[in-house]
Formats: C-alpha cells, sequence, structure tokens
C-alpha cells in the first residue's frame, strides 16, 4: 500500500506538470483553411498551429525567401487535450507568417495558435481602402473565432475559457479594439499628431484618388462597425508595437477595456513612436502593462529574423540597429508573454 501511495502521488505530479504545458516537448503541427465571410465579401486565410507529438520531415529553406521558416507538419495529429487558444494579428502588409517566432514558442508550451491574413492588408493582397478600414480587422478576428469554435476538427481541443489574443502594430490595435477599444477615425482641430497622419510605407502603388476622410464606403463600414469590435471571449491580450495611437484621445474610448493588456514596444521605434502610442494606450487603458524595450530597438525588430538574402533585398524590415540582436528580442518577448498568459489565462 504504502508503495501504491507513493505511485499515486507520482502519478498526480505528472499530470500536474503535464496541465502546466510546460515539461513536454511538442512538435508543431500546421493546418491551412480558406474561408469566406459573407456578409462582407470578406476572404480570409487561416492558418492553425497546433502541439503534435508526430515527428517532422526534412525541410529545407527557400533560397530567395526574406524570413526565416519554422518546422512544422502539415495536416498533424493534435496531441489530445483542451489547449489554450491565442489568435495573432499581423501588421500592415503583413501576413499570417509574420510572427512565426512567436507562434513557434508558443506551441511548444502548450498553446493552439491561430494567425489569420486580413483581407486587402496583406503581403501579396493590397487593397487601398482597406489599409485605412482598421476596425475591421477586428470583425475578422471574431469571424474566425466563431469558424474555430464551429469547425469539428478543431474545437475538441480548444479550451474556451482560454483565449488570448496577439497583435504587431497595425494588429496591436486590432487585439486592443478587441478588448473593447473605439478608435476615432476623425481629425481633430488642434490636434498636431492628426494632421501629422501618414500612410504606411506598405500602402500599395495606386492610381486611384480616395479621400480617405471623407471617402462614403470607408466611412459606411466605420458606422456599422465601429461599435461592434470588442470580443469579450478574448480574456487577455499581448499587443507590440501597437499603432493607430492617433485614433485615441480620450479614456472615453478605453472606458470598455476590463481585460489585462500588455504593451511591448521599442523606444527606438520609428514607425510607431512611443510618445503617441504605446505611452498614449497605456495612459488611456487602466488594466495595461507596459515593457519598454532599449533606446536603439525598432519597429520590425518583432518581425521574424531575416535571412542573409532577405538582408541584402529588404534591409528596411530585416537589417536592425547597431548593437541589436533581433532573435535576443524574441527571446525576451517571448518569455515576457509566456508569464503574461500562464498568469492571465
Amino acid at each position: 500500500m504504502k508503495h501504491l501511495g507513493i505511485l499515486f502521488a507520482l502519478l498526480i505530479l505528472g499530470l500536474s506538470s503535464c496541465s502546466e504545458n510546460n515539461s513536454v516537448n511538442y512538435n508543431i503541427g500546421q493546418r491551412s483553411y480558406k474561408l469566406k465571410d459573407t456578409e462582407r465579401k470578406r476572404p480570409l486565410e487561416m492558418e492553425v498551429w497546433y502541439p503534435t507529438y508526430d515527428e517532422p520531415k526534412a525541410q529545407t529553406q527557400d533560397k530567395k525567401a526574406i524570413f526565416k521558416t519554422i518546422q512544422s507538419i502539415p495536416d498533424a495529429n493534435f496531441v489530445d487535450g483542451k489547449y489554450p487558444l491565442l489568435i495573432v494579428s499581423h501588421g500592415t502588409g503583413g501576413n499570417r507568417f509574420s510572427l512565426t517566432w512567436m507562434i513557434e514558442k508558443m506551441v511548444k508550451k502548450g498553446y493552439v495558435v491561430v494567425s489569420l491574413g486580413h483581407y486587402g492588408n496583406t503581403t501579396f493582397n493590397k487593397v487601398p481602402r482597406e489599409f485605412v478600414k482598421w476596425w475591421e480587422r477586428a470583425i475578422d478576428i471574431q469571424f474566425v473565432l466563431d469558424r474555430i469554435l464551429e469547425t469539428e476538427d478543431l474545437k475538441n481541443y480548444i479550451d474556451e475559457e482560454k483565449i488570448g489574443g496577439i497583435g504587431f502594430s497595425l494588429g496591436g490595435y486590432t487585439q486592443i479594439a478587441l478588448a473593447g477599444g473605439l478608435v476615432d477615425r476623425t481629425y481633430h482641430e488642434g490636434d498636431k499628431e492628426n494632421k501629422k497622419r501618414e500612410l504606411p510605407p506598405e500602402f500599395p502603388k495606386t492610381e486611384e484618388v480616395i479621400d480617405f476622410q471623407n471617402d462614403s464606403l470607408i466611412i459606411a463600414s466605420y458606422e456599422k462597425y465601429k461599435d461592434r469590435v470588442k470580443d469579450n471571449r478574448i480574456k487577455a491580450f499581448l499587443v507590440m508595437a501597437p499603432g493607430i495611437g492617433f485614433g485615441f484621445h480620450s479614456k472615453e474610448q478605453t472606458k470598455n477595456i476590463s481585460a489585462p493588456l500588455l504593451i511591448i514596444a521599442g523606444k527606438g521605434d520609428t514607425n510607431t513612436p512611443i510618445a503617441h502610442n504605446a505611452l498614449n494606450y497605456h495612459k488611456l487603458i487602466p488594466t495595461s502593462t507596459l515593457h519598454l524595450l532599449g533606446d536603439n530597438v525598432d519597429h520590425y525588430v518583432f518581425l521574424n529574423e531575416a535571412t542573409e538574402f532577405g538582408k541584402g533585398v529588404a534591409p528596411h524590415l530585416t537589417v536592425d540597429n547597431e548593437g541589436v540582436d533581433r532573435k535576443q528580442i524574441h527571446d525576451e518577448v517571448s518569455e515576457l508573454t509566456i508569464q503574461f498568459f500562464k498568469e492571465h489565462l
């Protein structure tokens, strides 16, 4: 009986350890889905990354790839169990593979991670109006989350009480919207920062002339969706170098945010300067925590590590300031992310 008691105690400890998802060495399964939001006539591509014990096959790096890829197993078997879910929103002109460095680390810790491509605002699908209909990105996330929780081969592996959001740049704003932040798209007299609004460098070249402030399609979208962005199913939010800070100037806009929110940004961010973005959000969101990285840490450090080819053809996205080690930054941010979701999910 004594030996049985010891064995039972060890079994309980083992189960407890597995439930923390920290001691298990998972591989990464990957499934791709093509969805269609028929209400908005909006196609959405979704990538699902998840724990598996299947063994990966040897993979070779595309010689013309700009960023390094992670090792994953297409259509692998799930490890049985219920897992916390993280939904990732990419930055302007990015895509669902832009943050695989973070996805890799979180899946290995026992999370299911979903990343999507926001229609019209991705690397290979650029539609001018979609670059400024920021609020519709939150509706994208809501639609994708609905589909995940309805899809037979996914929903059985999701703990619906443990859902978190991760976003970078415009994706950071997207998660703040999902938390309950209501953006103001209009210009305000006397607001110097609003007068300095510029289109992002990723904005597509177009001969179409669009009056973004008065365009009827943009205004109609804003009026329809601006108050529908909050999603109470998402319990905690991690945002990196969030943008669109110029659209937030009052605590009235963030009064509905009650979930914990961690903001991480580099002090040297030249795309979304912290004074008008990370610091502004932190000032307006009472549930937020702020973590600032070094003085030389710029915006694109949050993208994947680059290949040597990538550093040659796209240095503005891939080459960091002197003294900044992108991998080291990723490791630091990953540890903060792991601790944040461990505490709040």
